[in-house]
């Protein structure tokens, strides 16, 4: 029984391995930095959403990192919670793109599908922040 219980260990933990070794889209990385700019669902602390095609989440480490949605996602930055879904995701699950939000709005869901996600820099915060100042002037 005891070598059942190691076996099925070794087994998922062999299995969770390449999952988060996994490169950054777009480039080669290596498992650390694959980690760095890994969304696991189950250590989101916030999120904010700056129009209805844009979420911003940040993570328990306070790492920033931009979701472009596919679509218009209509009442996306009047909603106070959220909820992500992947098929087959768990609570250490890299949120990808293909997953989902999900957030009810007078008796229905709304889902939207997350089309890209990149780590969201202080440049690019300064530049969107810029951006919005020019636009509302």
């Amino acid at each position: 029984m005891r070598s059942s219980v190691i076996l099925a260990a070794a087994a998922a933990a062999f299995l969770a391995g390449p999952a988060l070794a996994q490169p950054a889209a777009g480039g080669t990385s290596t498992p650390n930095e694959a980690r760095q700019t890994c969304l696991q669902f189950g250590r989101i602390y916030s999120w904010q959403a700056p129009d209805n095609r844009t979420l911003i989440v940040e993570n328990d480490t306070h790492q920033k990192f931009k979701l472009e949605l596919m679509g218009i996602c209509p009442g996306l930055t009047f909603k106070e919670a959220l909820a992500f879904r992947s098929p087959g995701g768990s609570y250490l699950t890299c949120i990808t793109p293909g997953d989902s939000v999900f957030f009810h709005d007078v008796g229905m869901e709304t889902r939207c599908v997350i089309n890209k996600i990149t780590p969201y820099t202080a440049e690019m915060e300064k530049a969107d922040k810029e951006a919005k100042e020019k636009k509302d002037k």
